[in-house]
């Protein structure tokens, strides 16, 4: 099995480097020009680079690619599965440029998904299935020349499969590239409603902007931002949230709870007991507004999650509410540079019943 992981970021070596120490054949595309270009043209240069492994008692071993590289017609034409691990603000991007190169049979991974799979389509014509992750497997971070460390896994890693009737199939597949990942959501709207970051990135940023900006560097938001009144708000927000999973027969789970679940061996435990270990295991930032915990998550999470609200005449007032006070503290409209459920579907007249057809079947 070949797998070519586009993005050279802190996701793609990461998961990358846990598959080739399975022994798959691994490749690496990276699709830009502007993050991590240095790294890029180290390992490159190298033929590989180092891992620090603290998931696996701090296990140190070389992963080589069968390529690094920046030649989209390779890349997509060695893979029997692709995993796509770059932003989700880079999906319409990377769609149009790997699209050509498609074959039929193959699998696209987007990670994370934000429904993303329905823009890969939009461009790719070719009989292709697709999974969409609502976080990875595991995290880590590129630390400084040809290091890169691992520092957390998720015991449970559910993903969604589109057309859902491939579901068994796609999950016997992933299953052997990843233990954990052998959990299934209903369907790719499920996956995007449960990425985390839409609720704790965009809540945690909005309501510490000044501890932020004021502390300079100095901020540990898991620690820090989440008291009991911002722990008001999610849950406040989980109720809108599950209302409308609902509608789409999908089931109720609040936030904390499906961090738990994804996060803890031992589901015994309260959940805010493992919500608060992970905050004190965390990493330190953000250091400043402008970052992807808001440029990323509002505009591609908070307002897909708006737009399909008001599709089914659902509340959605407190996404509606950090979308405009998170574009009044960065001074930009996120309302006319998002993502809806109106764009990925190419039609602004929208029914409740379409966005059942096309998260089931990727009918538009």
């Amino acid at each position: 099995m070949n797998i070519t992981v586009i993005g050279c970021g802190n996701a793609g070596l990461i998961h990358a480097a846990k598959m080739i120490e399975k022994g798959y054949k691994v490749g690496l595309l990276k699709t830009s020009n502007i993050t991590n270009e240095d790294f890029f043209s180290l390992i490159k240069s190298e033929g590989g680079y180092n891992v620090k492994d603290e998931t696996n008692g701090g296990n140190r071993f070389w992963v080589k690619p069968e390529f690094i590289t920046k030649d989209v017609e390779l890349a997509v034409g060695f893979a029997d599965i692709i995993f796509v691990t770059t932003t989700t603000l880079q999906h319409e991007w990377v769609a149009k440029l790997i699209a050509p190169y498609v074959k039929d049979g193959q699998l696209i991974v987007v990670v994370p998904g934000y429904m993303g799979s329905l823009i890969f389509k939009r461009y790719i014509k070719k009989d292709v299935v697709y999974s969409e992750w609502e976080t990875t497997a595991y995290n880590g971070r590129i630390m400084d020349s040809l290091y890169v460390r691992i520092t957390f896994y998720n015991p449970r890693n559910a993903i969604s499969v589109l057309p859902i009737k491939e579901k068994d199939k796609v999950v016997s597949v992933l299953s052997k590239l990843f233990d954990n990942t052998r959990y299934l959501r209903k369907n790719i709207l499920e996956s995007a409603f449960h990425n985390p970051n839409m609720i704790v990135h965009t809540i945690g940023m909005l309501f510490s902007a000044s501890r932020i900006e004021y502390s300079k560097g100095e901020f540990w938001m898991y620690r820090e931002a989440f008291t009991k009144s911002v722990i008001n708000v999610i849950q406040a927000f989980d109720i809108q949230k599950n209302r409308i999973l609902n509608r789409f027969d999908c089931d109720s789970l609040d936030y904390f709870e499906a961090a738990k679940w994804r996060n803890e061996e031992d589901l015994s435990l309260e959940a805010m007991t493992v919500f608060e270990s992970f905050a004190e295991s965390s990493n330190k930032g953000p250091s400043m507004l402008k970052h992807r915990y808001l440029l990323e998550d509002v505009p591609m999470g908070l307002c897909l999650f708006s737009s399909i609200g008001k599709v089914i005449g659902e509340d959605t007032s407190i996404a509606d509410s950090i979308i405009t006070l998170a574009g009044s503290l960065l001074e930009r409209n996120f309302r006319k540079e998002c993502r809806t459920i109106q764009y990925l579907m190419g039609n602004d007249d929208i029914e409740e019943k379409h966005i059942v057809s096309v998260i089931e079947e990727g009918k538009f």
